[in-house]
């Protein structure tokens, strides 16, 4: 080897040590077995053991507070030991999801007071839920009776089951989401919470909210309350915040009642790879990850984002722990499905290839655990007969034996030495702002302009043929060149890092409207505003914020044609240069020079511009942005299209290994081109397909199946 990785790119030491001593198990291969009452307990012993023959390394089952806390004084764990104890006997590890959304039918009765409210006034009422048939009652924890009685079901359970030979650990949230607005809870005892959260924001200084929130006459602390309306005013930006930390709240008391009750097992969580899409709702996987030893998400292809991007994602928001791809892809499913058009996103999920690919892709981005969210499909509901990999009747199928052939390769013994190579950093960071996306939510009752900004700018650069991972702030002294989507709110902390970020030798590309509004969605008169004029060397010309004009905005920059969206400025230079323009001769991009760093502005979104429209041509500037920040791609794929490329190495760069995926229906040759400055290859070995791997001059060609990977050791 000519040349080694520089060490600073590289990923940090393996997480999982601590709960996996021997090295077994490398990569998880499971599903979520039981919810009761389904699979018929007929049937358990038999799945197990094809489960084990078929590779499998473990199960979820849902432990469901109203399926074993059944009277007040009464806990059913029969059905639960079983499961257990089949775990032990055929060595498949055990995961206790544990389930205290779904409260019991008593509590219900006795605690009225404790039922979720909705935004207009009405008790959650009892129903049925789809992913368990067991009767869903929503109760608020933060009602201190539901609270209390969770509490204790949290602690039975992990007393109960400590030091079971077939437990492996605690699932402390499925998918740390609450899913809608609608399950948001507006009940005394969170209007309580609330009050004290913002008596804490505000230093216990009403004046100071009074002003902030423009509610002059709130004369006490019991004259505020949650907003029932979403709307862009400072009120809802905080209501908006209050809800993302009480939820981590409720995370960390179950980390730490289970903790309490078992200080060595292992803690777990997944959430759903929506923090650049639907905060609000689904949470922050980023402080979510903080409060589980291992981390894991939920996506399928009706998420309609790249599950490159969901994986990248959830690598960083792990921050070095162990993730796995919680819930996979597994079958179709007929929800949703009483419509005239087709839905065939739902149809993919059950082509045995989509499967394979889907993993694959999991893996390259560094998880090491692929499971479903059913072995087998559920008898009742609206979900029935969805997602499982084997057949209603638990016998085998299709999509059963290409998980098989999947878990007999990730499993081989020869294998582990490549699983402890992860992804190396990215050569750009695409900047999450969790302000600018709630802003988004309260100016428009969603997040989609947000969203769709930030997912077509990770495509751009995804399609240039470079690798660009899912930042925030804090981690953007790792990175030379960043990319900032639909930067529209800015606080005043916020720009102060941008600003110091770019003065010590950051390469910033930002989109439109940067920090026209702060953190409270109050506009500047000026902009852009606070200092940012300077950092741009721009003043606005014009702005226009209608999102409904916009839709087929194109810009001429000096590297190609770009498209827009959702908003339009135009720029007078001061001390920067005019690098894009408006059909209108309009100034559409500023490149200025900043203390030894450099910014390019855009007047509008582009990221936004390329989800809707994917043109090549767009593509010329997002790879110019690398060379502006003085780097040059580390791997060129310009020869294929809908190639996927990540390079991975163990945490001392020893064990070197190039992932290559065909995500397309067709074989392709793949032409892969390694910067001789980034890394030199002597030598490059298949580890998965590639057999006519050829390696010349940092040249790889190798064939590529379609939904599949080559997977290059290289030395």
């Amino acid at each position: 080897m000519k040349q080694s990785l520089d060490k600073n790119i590289l990923p940090k030491e393996p997480f999982m040590k601590k709960y996996d001593p021997a090295g077994e198990g490398i990569v998880e291969i499971g599903a979520v077995y039981y919810r009761r009452s389904a699979p018929p307990e007929q049937d358990w012993e038999r799945d197990y053991q094809v489960a084990k023959e078929d590779g499998h390394t473990m199960f979820r089952h849902w432990f469901t507070w109203n399926s074993v806390h059944v009277a007040p004084d009464a806990f059913d764990w029969a059905p639960f030991d079983r499961h257990l104890d089949l775990a032990a006997k055929y060595g498949i590890k055990t995961i206790i999801a544990e389930h205290i959304y779904e409260a019991p039918d008593w509590l219900y009765r006795i605690c009225p007071e404790g039922r979720t409210e909705s935004a207009s006034g009405s008790a959650h009422t009892y129903c049925m839920g789809d992913s368990a048939a067991t009767g869903i009652t929503r109760m608020c924890l933060d009602n201190p009776t539901v609270q209390k009685q969770a509490r204790r079901f949290l602690s039975e359970l992990a007393k109960h089951y400590k030091g079971h030979p077939g437990l492996y650990g605690y699932d402390i949230w499925n998918e740390c989401s609450m899913y809608s607005p609608d399950n948001l809870c507006y009940c005394p005892d969170t209007q309580k919470a609330f009050r004290e959260w913002v008596k804490k924001k505000y230093n216990n200084d009403l004046v100071s909210v009074r002003n902030t929130w423009k509610r002059y006459s709130l004369s006490c602390w019991e004259d505020i309350e949650l907003p029932r309306q979403i709307q862009p005013y400072p009120d809802t930006m905080d209501m908006l915040r209050f809800r993302l930390d009480n939820a981590l709240e409720h995370m960390k008391m179950r980390y730490d009642v289970i903790r309490e009750a078992d200080p060595d097992v292992m803690i777990s969580a997944h959430g759903n790879a929506k923090t650049f899409c639907d905060l609000p709702a689904c949470g922050d996987d980023y402080r979510s990850a903080e409060y589980c030893d291992v981390y894991g998400y939920t996506y399928w292809y009706g998420n309609k984002c790249s599950p490159v991007l969901a994986g990248d994602m959830m690598r960083i928001a792990a921050n070095g722990k162990e993730y796995w791809r919680a819930e996979g892809i597994g079958n179709h499913d007929w929800q949703t499905r009483g419509g005239n058009l087709p839905m065939m996103e739902k149809e993919e999920m059950r082509r045995p290839e989509n499967i394979r690919l889907d993993a694959l892709i999991s893996f390259a981005t560094g998880a090491r655990g692929y499971l479903n969210p059913r072995w087998r499909a559920l008898q009742d509901g609206g979900l029935f007969d969805a997602f499982g990999w084997y057949n209603l009747n638990g016998s085998r199928s299709e999509r059963s034996a290409e998980i098989k052939t999947l878990a007999d390769w990730a499993n081989a013994a020869k294998m582990k030495k490549m699983w402890r190579a992860l992804p190396v950093r990215g050569q750009a960071g695409v900047l999450l702002l969790p302000d600018a996306q709630l802003y988004c939510h309260a100016m428009y009752q969603s997040t989609d302009f947000y969203s769709l900004s930030y997912q077509g700018a990770y495509e751009a650069f995804q399609d240039s043929g470079i690798q660009a991972d899912p930042i925030l702030l804090r981690h953007m002294d790792d990175y030379k060149l960043v990319y900032v989507p639909f930067p529209a709110a800015l606080s005043y902390k916020e720009i102060e890092i941008l600003t110091k970020w770019v003065a010590a030798g950051g390469f910033l590309v930002t989109e439109g409207c940067l920090g026209y509004f702060d953190e409270m969605i109050h506009a500047y008169e000026q902009q852009p505003s606070r200092g940012l004029a300077m950092l741009c060397g721009a003043v606005q010309a014009n702005a226009s914020f209608g999102p409904d004009m916009w839709h087929g905005l194109t810009i001429n920059s000096e590297n190609g044609k770009l498209a827009g969206g959702v908003y339009r400025q135009s720029y007078s230079v001061t001390t920067g240069r005019a690098i894009a323009w408006y059909d209108n001769g309009e100034t559409a991009g500023v490149e200025n020079s900043f203390g030894e760093g450099k910014i390019r502005v855009y007047g509008s979104m582009l990221g936004y511009g390329y989800k809707k429209k994917k043109k090549a041509e767009y593509l010329h500037t997002f790879k110019s942005f690398l060379p502006f920040s003085g780097q040059t791609r580390a791997i060129r794929t310009d020869y294929n299209t809908g190639i996927i490329t990540r390079l991975c190495a163990d945490h001392k760069g020893e064990d070197i290994f190039l992932w290559c995926i065909n995500a397309g229906d067709y074989p392709q040759k793949a032409v892969l081109e390694i910067n001789p400055g980034y890394f030199q290859p002597e030598e490059a070995n298949a580890w998965r397909n590639g057999h006519d791997i050829l390696l010349e001059q940092g040249v790889i060609q190798v064939t590529v199946p379609a939904k599949d990977a080559a997977i290059i050791q290289l030395k």
